[in-house]
């Protein structure tokens, strides 16, 4: 016996469903981001684990929620939208790890840039394709 349920009943049970798994993929890919980050910077000598760790971690909140205004909007560039993150990430996350290491500028800049191309190759690039965003 199938059971049809009225839009209006099934709608928010479908929507909080959808938000808690959207929710946990945003959560899980930012966990596996701060640790790709932090071993990048930690192998580029950036500084130790910890500060590496730390500075992942400031670095992708602040990312985090500027991206939340803006990732909306370039999502829908599809390629370019991820082009224009990937930049505004390396401006940001570089910035951010400015404040913690001000003494080798390019050192800093070429950090933030390979700890960028690590996490959009491993992680937001085969979401990207998952998804199907990438047209």
């Amino acid at each position: 016996m199938l059971i049809i349920l009225p839009f209006d009943i099934a709608s928010p049970g479908l929507l909080a469903a959808t938000a808690g798994i959207g929710l946990l993929i945003l959560c899980g890919s930012n966990v596996m981001i701060i640790g790709i980050e932090s071993i990048v910077l930690w192998r580029l000598k950036w500084g130790s684990f910890k500060r590496a760790a730390l500075g992942a971690i400031v670095m992708n909140i602040a990312t985090s929620v500027i991206g939340i205004g803006i990732v909306p909007f370039t999502m829908q560039l599809y390629f370019w939208g991820l082009l224009i993150d990937f930049a505004l990430s390396i401006l940001i996350e570089g910035g951010i790890l400015l404040l913690f290491k001000r003494d080798n500028k390019r050192a800093t800049w070429l950090a933030a840039l390979a700890a960028n191309s690590a996490s959009y190759l491993l992680v937001i690039l085969p979401l990207y394709l998952f998804f199907g965003l990438l047209r």
